[in-house]
């Protein structure tokens, strides 16, 4: 098992939120579809998959069983329809959206970590063929707009999931999501040797960059909004946190940074500064609420606060190059939730609600304090090991060890970062306490 010494966090925490992954495997298979284990997403939630929740519990989970990853990951292969879509969850059952529905593709990135640490080429083809076809079905006309040519999205393949009409909506973190999809398809197109199809995905990104810009971009106060398709304009009644997205990949014109800075730190939006992570919804909203209790739709997702949505904004930051900002969010983030995997908090009390032992809060738990913050990566395809802290000013003189971090092929790697100094040992063998 896996053993961190981190200031501020206890090894106990870090532990259990493997504990919280490891609960949530489910072994009897084949069911709705997947014929390899998977992790459910907890709680009243069942066994049953969820393409969101069941990819991002791999992203923490990787660095300790890489080889129960890439088999989850497959499932994904098997339940694809013809057209290339992958549904929203096992029972591919909403309303009448059976045949239009997915969810917010955040499976991208997920599934680059994983392939990024074989190199198995035959494996890494079918991850790159299943992603390419669903690429696919999100740019054919069942899900763009045929004017604009922004993707459209319905329920759960944005937050807050509250819009149910197809082609109403076109929503930044969606269309960023396609963004960085088509460079993780780019990214596994130059190792399969595929140079036309990672040109061709080169392009992609650079023409859904390009709308993004021209459409969601509001000029009077420097944000980022939904575009509404029947109206023709930006719905800048809901400021929501899905606004800083564009850090991810560089999306986010130069420009245009340091207005955008300066909202994502205006405490009376989003509570940058404040006790805990950032709210979803901006809190001068008149929309803006917070729920407790159990999960309550899409309305838990108007103001309280989840890992996944300061996750995607802390990795955005840092790909940006904002480094201070990126380990403060991650850091915060990350304290936060520790002991605690809710699968949402109280930005008023930074109490837990919804499922208490939630998988991706758990995974992305791990992922921030592993890859973000000690900024430990493995690239298998160039056999490269990488340790490139971003820590936040209150961890720049501590000792951080962390023990037992898989790479994939039967080595683990220790690493020690001592008032900026760092380690590495790779062993075949687990350290013991």
């Amino acid at each position: 098992m896996l053993q961190l010494e981190m200031p501020g966090i206890r090894r106990e925490d870090f532990r259990d939120a493997f504990a919280v992954l490891g609960e949530l495997i489910v072994r009897d298979t084949p069911t709705f579809g997947f014929e390899h284990p998977f992790m459910g997403p907890g709680g009243l939630y069942g066994n049953c998959w969820w393409e969101r929740d069941s990819s991002l519990t791999l992203v923490g989970y990787k660095w300790l069983d890489q080889r129960f990853c890439e088999d989850s990951l497959l499932n994904f292969a098997y339940v694809q329809k013809e057209n290339g879509r992958i549904p929203l969850y096992g029972h591919d059952r909403v309303r009448d959206f059976d045949e239009q529905l997915s969810a917010i593709p955040v499976i991208y990135e997920a599934a680059l970590g994983i392939c990024r640490r074989t190199t198995d080429k035959d494996y890494i083809k079918k991850i790159y063929d299943m992603l390419s076809r669903y690429t696919g079905w999100w740019l054919s006309p069942i899900k763009r707009d045929a004017e604009t040519g922004l993707v459209c999205g319905i329920f759960e393949e944005t937050d807050p999931c509250d819009n149910l009409i197809q082609h109403a909506a076109a929503q930044v973190d969606l269309n960023v999501q396609i963004c960085v999809g088509a460079d993780c398809l780019r990214q596994m197109a130059l190792y399969l040797g595929l140079d036309s199809d990672a040109a061709k995905w080169e392009k992609v990104f650079a023409e859904q960059k390009s709308i993004i810009n021209e459409y969601l971009y509001e000029p009077a106060d420097g944000a980022y909004y939904t575009w509404l398709i029947g109206e023709k304009r930006r719905m800048i009644e809901r400021p929501y946190n899905t606004m800083f997205d564009v850090f991810k990949r560089g999306i986010l014109p130069k420009d245009r940074e340091m207005r955008l800075v300066n909202l994502m730190h205006d405490d009376t939006l989003f509570g940058w500064n404040r006790e805990y992570a950032m709210t979803t919804m901006a809190r001068t909203a008149h929309e803006y609420q917070e729920t407790t209790g159990p999960y309550k739709g899409h309305t838990s997702w108007m103001g309280n606060i989840w890992t996944f949505r300061n996750e995607i904004i802390a990795t955005g930051l840092e790909e940006y190059g904002r480094m201070e900002d990126a380990a403060y969010l991650a850091m915060k983030t990350v304290k936060e939730f520790s002991g605690k995997y809710a699968e949402f908090i109280s930005p008023t009390d930074g109490s837990g609600h919804g499922v208490e032992r939630y998988g991706w809060t758990a995974s992305q738990y791990i992922e921030l304090i592993v890859e973000r913050l000690i900024g430990l990566d493995y690239d298998a395809w160039n056999d490269k090991l990488t340790v490139t802290p971003n820590l936040p000013d209150e961890l720049k003189n501590s000792r951080i060890t962390l023990k037992n971090a898989s790479l994939g092929d039967g080595r683990y790697v220790n690493v020690v970062i001592d008032k900026g100094e760092v380690r590495t040992e790779i062993t075949d063998k687990i350290t013991e306490d």
